[in-house]
C-alpha cells in the first residue's frame, strides 16, 4: 500500500491520471567471479551489484472489461554505476485479448525453461551477453497480440532489433552505415542494423505441464539482407513433478546456424531450491556472404562461423529467508564458449562463481 501511494503521488505531480500505480523492483550485492579469462590469464573477482531494477506500473480501467497498463523501469546498481533504462511497455486490455507494445530485452524461451536457480553473471551483468552457448539476449522493438485459443496462449509478434549490434571482424571492413564495436553499439537507439522478425508463438499449461513452441521469421535490408528469410524454430517444456521440476529447449535456425539445446532440474527441500542447468550449441557452420554473412551470424546468435561446439553446467542453490529475500550460491563451467571468438567480442570463458544476497519488493 505504501509504494502504491508513493508511486501515486509521484503521478500527481507529473499530472497524470492513472487510476492505479505500483513500484517493484529488486537489488542483490554478489561476491562473484567473472567468466572471462584475462589477458593475463586471471578473473574478474570481488564485489558487485550486478542484479538491481525499478519498474513503475499504472494501470487504468477503461471500462467495459477494457484496461490499460504502462510499464517502465531503470537500473539501481550502485553508486557510481550509470543509469540505464529497462524494459518500457504499454499495454491494452479487453475481451479481444491483449496488444503490447514497447521496448524491451528478448532472451527467448530457452532460457525461460532454466531452473532459475543458477544465477551465474551472464544474463544479469550484460543484456546482450554473446559469449554463452545460448542466443544472447537482444533489444527489440516490438508489437505483439495475445489472446487464448482454448487451452492453448497464442501470441503474434512484430519486432525490429532495438538497436545496432556492434561488432569487428579481422581482415575485413565493417559494411556501411553499421557501428563498429560492442560499445559504440551499445548506445545506438533505433532498427539501425535493418533485421526485424515475425513470431508466432503457443503455449498450452495444464497442472504441473508447460509445453510451448514458436516460429520466427526474420527480414533484412542493408548490410544484413543474408539474414532475410532465416527461419529459427524453438520447442520448449517443462514438467512440475513436485519433487523435482524439469525443463527442456530445443532452437534450429537455418542458414547455416548451429542447433541449441537446454535442459535442467529444480529440486525444493523446504526453503531450500537446488538446481542443474545445462546448455551446448553444436558446432557452427558457414554463414556464408563472406564479412557480411560472418557478421549476420553474430547479430543473430551468440556462434560465429567456424565456432566450435560449446556447453555449460551450472549448479546453484537458493535459500529463501521469505517470498522476497532470499540468498543464492552458483557455479557454473564451460567448455569451448567463445573460443574460437575475437577476443575484443567474445573472450574464452572457463568458470564462475556467485554469491549473492537479493530483496524483492
Amino acid at each position: 500500500m505504501k509504494k502504491t501511494l508513493i508511486a501515486l503521488a509521484t503521478l500527481a505531480a507529473s499530472g497524470a491520471t492513472f487510476a492505479q500505480a505500483t513500484i517493484s523492483g529488486n537489488l542483490g550485492m554478489s561476491w562473484q567471479q567473472d567468466p572471462a579469462v584475462t589477458a593475463t590469464g586471471g578473473h574478474t573477482q570481488g564485489l558487485r551489484v550486478n542484479d538491481g531494477e525499478i519498474y513503475v506500473s499504472a494501470t487504468e480501467d477503461l471500462g467495459g472489461g477494457m484496461s490499460a497498463t504502462a510499464r517502465g523501469g531503470l537500473t539501481i546498481r550502485g553508486r557510481g554505476t550509470a543509469i540505464a533504462d529497462r524494459d518500457g511497455t504499454v499495454t491494452l486490455m479487453g475481451p479481444f485479448g491483449a496488444v503490447t507494445a514497447g521496448a524491451v530485452r528478448s532472451c527467448g524461451n530457452l532460457v525461460a525453461v532454466q531452473s532459475g536457480v543458477v544465477t551465474g553473471t551472464t544474463y544479469s551483468s550484460n543484456e546482450s551477453q554473446n559469449a554463452v552457448p545460448l542466443d544472447k539476449c537482444s533489444m527489440v522493438d516490438v508489437v505483439a497480440y495475445s489472446a487464448p485459443i482454448g487451452p492453448v496462449m497464442v501470441t503474434g509478434t512484430y519486432g525490429e532489433f532495438g538497436q545496432a549490434v556492434g561488432y569487428t571482424i579481422a581482415g575485413a571492413a565493417t559494411p556501411a552505415g553499421v557501428v563498429s564495436g560492442t560499445a559504440a553499439a551499445s548506445s545506438v537507439a533505433g532498427n539501425t542494423t535493418g533485421i526485424t522478425f515475425t513470431d508466432l508463438q503457443g503455449i498450452y499449461k495444464d497442472g504441473p505441464l508447460m509445453v510451448g513452441a514458436n516460429l520466427t521469421v526474420f527480414g533484412a535490408v542493408g548490410p544484413f539482407k543474408v539474414v532475410d528469410g532465416v527461419i529459427r524454430t524453438r520447442v520448449f517444456g517443462t514438467y512440475d513433478a513436485g519433487v523435482a521440476k524439469l525443463g527442456l529447449g530445443y532452437q534450429n535456425k537455418t542458414g547455416g546456424s548451429a542447433d541449441q539445446y537446454v535442459a535442467s532440474v529444480a529440486v525444493p527441500m523446504g526453503n531450500a531450491v537446488f538446481g542443474l542447468d545445462y546448455t551446448a550449441r553444436a558446432a557452427q557452420g558457414v554463414f556464408d556472404n563472406g564479412a557480411a554473412g560472418a557478421a549476420a551470424a553474430l547479430a543473430l546468435s551468440t556462434a560465429r562461423n567456424g565456432d566450435k561446439a560449446s556447453s555449460s553446467v551450472g549448479v546453484g542453490m537458493t535459500y529463501n529467508f521469505s517470498k522476497t529475500t532470499n540468498v543464492n550460491a552458483s557455479y557454473i563451467t564451460y567448455t569451448d564458449a567463445g573460443a574460437n571468438a575475437l577476443a575484443a567480442i567474445a573472450p574464452v570463458l572457463d568458470t564462475e562463481y556467485r554469491i549473492r544476497l537479493l530483496k524483492s519488493f
